[in-house]
């Protein structure tokens, strides 16, 4: 063997290690360059929703404050209604008078929600014993105040409307003004 052939033999080696070297690498880079592709279309996609939410206006949709409850005559002389208690969480009376008004069914202690027990003639909140009677005065338990009585109105058509954004609960304030409305013909 001569040393051009050892040189040829030696240079066609040196070709393959030479080449798969390259290639080992070209391999190595082209995973480099399709994760850092990966991980900046990922951030771009990230920022892209993350400013779409931005501009989305935050508004929860839930019940109008505001509702048409019927007609007067819709309600009994000496009743709770709890006709919109479940939509509304509203409980309306007409007391023996005929004046209507509208509670929140929100007990004032903690939030709970109370029920009307019809024969007690009591609203009872069942998680920490508050009571109010029919005109929304606390007569037992932690209620540091009375239910909020809501303003009511009559609309066009003669409907009774409640409006949750009026509210008052202090005594002699809440018999008067928005918070009863008498209805036609009767007083209270």
């Amino acid at each position: 063997m001569s040393i051009w052939q050892r040189e040829s033999r030696v240079s066609d080696t040196e070709k393959k290690v030479v080449q798969g070297v390259l290639g080992a690498l070209s391999r190595r880079w082209m995973l480099l360059i399709i994760g850092f592709v990966g991980l900046l279309t990922f951030a771009g996609l990230a920022a892209l929703l993350t400013m779409v939410d931005f501009l989305k206006p935050k508004v929860l949709f839930g019940p109008s404050s505001k509702f048409k409850a019927g007609f007067p005559d819709e309600y009994q002389p000496g009743k709770v209604s709890t006709r919109w208690m479940k939509e509304q969480t509203v409980w309306i009376v007409r007391n023996k008078a005929g004046g209507i008004y509208a509670f929140s069914a929100i007990c004032r202690h903690l939030g709970c929600i109370p029920t009307w027990v019809e024969d007690e003639q009591l609203f009872k909140c069942p998680c920490h014993g508050s009571n109010y009677n029919i005109e929304g005065d606390v007569v037992a338990g932690p209620a540091p105040r009375p239910l909020w009585r809501f303003g009511l109105s009559f609309a066009t058509d003669g409907q009774i409307v409640v409006n949750k954004t009026v509210r008052e609960d202090t005594p002699g304030k809440r018999e008067k003004g928005p918070f009863m409305i008498h209805d036609k013909g009767l007083s209270v």
